[in-house]
């Protein structure tokens, strides 16, 4: 049995938290314009930002996944490419969290 209540509920507390983690990010990429390629890394080394990215890239990449998948289950008839397509979106989602995880955590250390 699928759990569509956490998912719903999990869909509207990842957009709650990114109306203010998008609104962070847009202010300190309208600053970016003006920075160097020195100055942007000393920005992602800074342990807070770098955490708040990373928050809003996992926050996001989960908000997408869940959001996508809703509506492949809702609007595709075909059970085998439901399941395939359900299981290439969390490969994309999965390999693109590992890939900022690992951004991120190159730049800090």
């Amino acid at each position: 049995m699928k759990n569509y209540a956490f998912k719903w509920i999990t869909q509207r507390v990842t957009a709650l938290l990114l109306i203010p983690l998008s609104f962070w990010f847009i202010y300190h990429c309208i600053s970016f314009q003006n920075f160097n390629y020195e100055e942007i890394i000393n920005f992602f080394s800074s342990f807070i930002n770098s955490f708040l990215f990373l928050f809003l890239m996992i926050t996001m990449l989960i908000h997408s996944q869940l959001g996508c998948e809703t509506i492949i289950e809702d609007y595709i008839t075909s059970k085998n490419y439901k399941i395939f397509t359900i299981w290439i979106i969390k490969l994309i989602t999965y390999s693109t969290a590992l890939i900022s995880v690992i951004s991120v955590i190159s730049i800090v250390f």
